[in-house]
């Protein structure tokens, strides 16, 4: 199944040709973690709606800050909030 990203106006998608400075990613929503994932929805606009296990967030809607980098590989930080819309 490919990876879409669920923010509202953005149609990035994994697989895309992109530039290697401009790396994408996705991550999937936190439905564990209750209290992040309303501020998730709430930086989104989109407080009613629920997210399913298969749906992500791609990099482009979070702030350098919300990464991590070890071995080379980038990870989101386990508090992370996306605010780039």
């Amino acid at each position: 199944m490919p990876k879409y990203c669920r923010a509202p106006h953005c149609s990035n998608a994994a697989g895309q040709p992109r530039p290697p400075a401009r790396r994408l990613s996705f991550y999937k929503f936190p439905l564990q973690d209750a209290a992040r994932l309303r501020q998730w929805l709430i930086q989104m606009r989109r407080e009613n709606w629920v997210p399913t296990r298969h749906q992500h967030l791609c990099s482009d809607h979070f702030e350098p800050s919300c990464f991590q980098y070890r071995w080379g590989v980038r990870y989101l930080r386990p508090d992370a909030v996306p605010t780039i819309f």
